[in-house]
């Protein structure tokens, strides 16, 4: 409960003060009410209790009872500047074409080892002569040769890490194509327009903040990058990290997200994408070996069951068509 004790005192810390808190708890124990009562009298707080598990049931729980203008998403593991807030409500009061902000989402140095990617792209980058060149096809191809851009997603399917550097603070505003999971800040109204978040991204629900994002995005808003709405992200390994390693939801939700948003509308893209796929197997096997966590093999069923339910669906929505 550390972590949350310093999320709430993150908040407490904002120069910006008209926003209520939300707190949504899956079978916690008492300890999380006993840190939320210590802030009763400081921050406007709810508990919403969860009895179905998942992110994305989380986030349309706490959706359904937000009062605000404006929804932010953030995990118990994150710490935010004390402008954070002002900068948030200042964006989206300034255009009303903006439908959605993030900002840097800074994972400090020793939390990374608690996230498989930066460990990952750490061995990319610094590994042995082989892994090197891995990170060259990784980098130049699947990553189109910038793979420190903030907030973006490649026609691959994969997504940049930029924001999540020190780097990203210097970064200009710009408009982008992703808004970061746990510093994802969105115009009520619209978020409940296109229906909340999609609970069929399945298992920890990865990709149901970013599908909301692209349909946000797809009703003719802007989605913007503030170096000024700025957090630390500090990952836990509590909660729903220990669902990570099953990396057959994780596949199935990448397929179903690729397959509505990012979609294969060149040559060069299906080779992108095609070849990712392949490269996440091989990575997820190389897992299952050095981990001895045979759980990581499922990303094979997943990839064939995802293609197979996106061939059908398609198949099915065509059929319907002529019909």
């Amino acid at each position: 409960m550390e972590s949350l004790k310093r999320t709430l005192a993150s908040l407490n810390n904002q120069t910006y003060r008209d926003f209520e808190v939300i707190v949504v708890d899956y079978k916690s124990s008492n300890e999380l009410l006993n840190v939320v009562n210590t802030y009763r009298d400081l921050l406007d707080i709810k508990v919403v209790h969860q009895t179905e598990k998942g992110l994305s049931q989380a986030a349309n729980l706490a959706l359904k009872v937000a009062r605000g203008e404006i929804f932010v998403r953030i995990d118990d593991d994150v710490v935010m500047d004390k402008t954070w807030l002002e900068a948030v409500y200042t964006t989206l009061s300034s255009n009303e074409k903006i439908g959605g902000v993030t900002g840097p989402t800074v994972v400090p140095t020793e939390y990374t080892v608690n996230r498989d990617l930066f460990v990952f792209e750490r061995q990319l980058r610094e590994g042995t002569s082989f892994w090197r060149l891995v990170g060259k096809v990784y980098f130049k191809y699947f990553m189109e040769g910038t793979p420190r851009r903030v907030s973006h997603w490649f026609k691959s399917g994969a997504f940049s890490l930029g924001s999540n550097y020190p780097e990203a603070l210097q970064e200009p505003f710009q408009e982008v194509t992703n808004l970061e999971a746990c510093n994802f800040c969105v115009r009520t109204a619209l978020l409940r327009q296109v229906g909340g978040f999609d609970g069929s991204y399945t298992g920890v629900g990865e990709y149901h903040e970013a599908d909301a994002a692209f349909k946000i995005r797809d009703l003719g808003y802007k989605l913007v990058f503030n170096p000024k709405v700025s957090v630390n992200h500090c990952p836990s390994q509590d909660g729903f990290f220990n669902d990570r390693p099953n990396s057959y939801s994780r596949m199935l939700n990448l397929i179903m997200f690729h397959s509505r948003w990012l979609k294969v509308d060149s040559l060069d893209g299906f080779f992108k994408y095609v070849l990712y796929l392949i490269f996440l197997n091989a990575y997820y096997a190389y897992l299952a070996i050095t981990r001895r966590q045979a759980i990581q093999l499922l990303a094979i069923p997943g990839t064939i069951v995802g293609l197979m339910r996106v061939t059908f669906s398609r198949r099915v929505f065509t059929e319907y068509a002529k019909s």
